[in-house]
C-alpha cells in the first residue's frame, strides 16, 4: 500500500497520496453514507487549492472574498453535542481561511439523496457560533443533488452572524468544467456516473422521448404482462402493483416488475438501464442482507449459476449488500424479430422457468405461497 501512496505523491498540484489514505480509512468505516463521504473527500482536495476555493465562494455563493489563504481543510470533524443537542455533530467539510487578515470558518454539508438529519444544519450553525467569539466570520454551505430549500431563520439562531448558502451539485459540475485538471477530470467522470451533471437543458432526443413516452411505457408493459405475468403467478405468486415499476426507475434505473418471495428475497424482471447504448432485458433474483437463511440461499444460488448457462452472480460474498443472480440480454438482440414483444416475452418465460427450479429444489427456504400473494 505504501508503494502506491509514494507513486502518486503529487499530480497536478494535488496531494493524491493524502487523498488515497483518506479514502482507505473512509471505506473501512460502515456507520456513514460512504457515497457522500467518498465524494466529499475528493471535493475537499479540489477546494484545498486557494484559487479554486476563492472562485467557488465568489461564483457559487454570496460569500465575496478578495483572498483565501487556507489554514485548514478537514473532513468528518466531530463536535461534542451541546446542551440542547441530541447528538454529536460531524459536518462533511470544514475549511478555515483568511482574507486580508480576517479569519473565516466555512462548514459544508453534502447530500446526494437523503435530506438532512435531525436539526443537522442548525447544530452545525450552533457550533460555528463558537468561532464567532474568536473574531471569525462563519459560513454554512448546504450542497444537495435534489431541490431541498431551507429557511435561514430555521437554521441560524437569533443573534448569530453565520451566513447560509445553498448550492446544487449540477452547479458544481458546471463550475468544475471551467477548471480542468487530471483530478477534476476524474471527479467529473465520477459525478457523471452519479448523475450529478444535470445540464438543465432539454436536447432533441429528450423531446422525442417525451413525445413517445406513453407508447414506450405501453410497449414495456406489454412485455411484462399477459402470458409473462401468468407464468410468474403460476410459478411464484402475483407481482406487486404497477406503480412500483416507476419507483424502481427513479431509484435503481430499471423498469421492472417485482415479485416478493416472502423470505427476504425478491424476483425482478424487466428492463435495466445501463451505460451501454441499448437497455438490457433482465431477470434478477435478490436476497436481502438481513435474510436469516442467507448463507444457505447463497450456496444454492452459486450452485444454480454453475448449472444454468447464461446466469451470473453479483455480491454473493458481500454480507452488507443484496446478493443476486441474474441473466440479461441486450434489447438490440431482439430487434431482428418480427414481433419484439413476443420475442422478449419468450425470453422472460424461458428464464423464469429456469429460476423456478431453484424454488423447487429448495422448499426449505419458505417461499411465499400463491394464496398469500399481493394482487396487482
Amino acid at each position: 500500500m505504501e508503494d502506491i501512496y509514494l507513486y502518486y505523491e503529487r499530480v497536478g498540484g494535488y496531494h493524491l497520496s493524502s487523498l488515497f489514505k483518506q479514502l482507505y480509512h473512509l471505506l473501512s468505516r460502515s456507520d456513514r453514507n460512504q457515497l457522500e463521504d467518498y465524494l466529499t473527500e475528493i471535493f475537499a482536495q479540489v477546494l484545498n487549492k486557494e484559487e479554486l476555493l476563492h472562485d467557488f465562494l465568489n461564483t457559487l455563493t454570496d460569500i465575496k472574498v478578495g483572498t483565501t489563504n487556507i489554514r485548514e481543510v478537514t473532513t468528518q470533524k466531530t463536535y461534542n453535542k451541546q446542551v440542547d443537542h441530541l447528538t454529536d455533530s460531524r459536518p462533511d467539510l470544514l475549511i478555515r481561511f483568511s482574507d486580508g487578515g480576517q479569519p473565516h470558518v466555512l462548514c459544508i454539508e453534502n447530500k446526494l439523496g437523503t435530506g438532512e438529519g435531525d436539526q443537522q444544519l442548525k447544530r452545525y450553525a450552533d457550533h460555528l457560533r463558537s468561532y464567532e467569539t474568536d473574531g471569525c466570520q462563519t459560513h454554512l454551505v448546504y450542497i444537495t443533488k435534489l431541490h431541498d430549500p431551507k429557511q435561514k431563520k430555521d437554521i441560524i439562531s437569533s443573534g448569530a452572524a453565520t451566513s447560509f448558502h445553498q448550492v446544487r451539485w449540477f452547479q458544481i459540475y458546471n463550475w468544475l468544467k471551467r477548471h480542468r485538471s487530471e483530478l477534476i477530470d476524474l471527479l467529473l467522470e465520477y459525478m457523471e456516473e452519479m448523475q450529478l451533471n444535470d445540464s438543465r437543458r432539454f436536447v432533441p432526443q429528450d423531446i422525442y422521448a417525451i413525445q413517445h413516452m406513453e407508447r414506450l411505457i405501453r410497449m414495456m408493459d406489454g412485455c411484462l404482462e399477459g402470458k409473462v405475468e401468468e407464468t410468474v403467478s403460476n410459478l411464484f405468486n402475483r407481482s406487486t402493483g404497477w406503480t412500483n415499476r416507476f419507483a424502481q426507475l427513479k431509484e435503481y434505473y430499471r423498469y421492472m416488475k417485482q415479485n416478493d418471495q416472502g423470505n427476504f428475497s425478491v424476483i425482478n424482471f424487466g428492463f435495466y438501464i445501463t451505460d451501454d447504448e441499448y437497455t438490457s432485458v433482465c431477470i434478477m433474483f435478490e436476497v436481502n442482507p438481513k435474510c436469516p437463511k442467507r448463507v444457505d440461499m447463497i450456496a444454492a444460488m452459486k450452485e444454480f449459476v454453475e448449472s444454468n448457462e447464461g446466469w451470473f452472480s453479483e455480491d454473493l460474498d458481500d454480507n452488507t449488500a443484496w446478493a443476486n443472480i441474474y441473466c440479461e440480454k441486450s434489447l438490440l438482440d431482439f430487434l431482428s424479430a418480427e414481433d419484439h414483444i413476443e420475442a422478449i416475452q419468450a425470453y422472460f418465460i424461458t428464464h423464469l422457468t429456469e429460476l423456478y427450479s431453484l424454488k423447487q429444489q429448495h422448499p426449505e427456504f419458505d417461499w411465499k405461497s400463491k394464496e398469500s400473494s399481493v394482487t396487482v
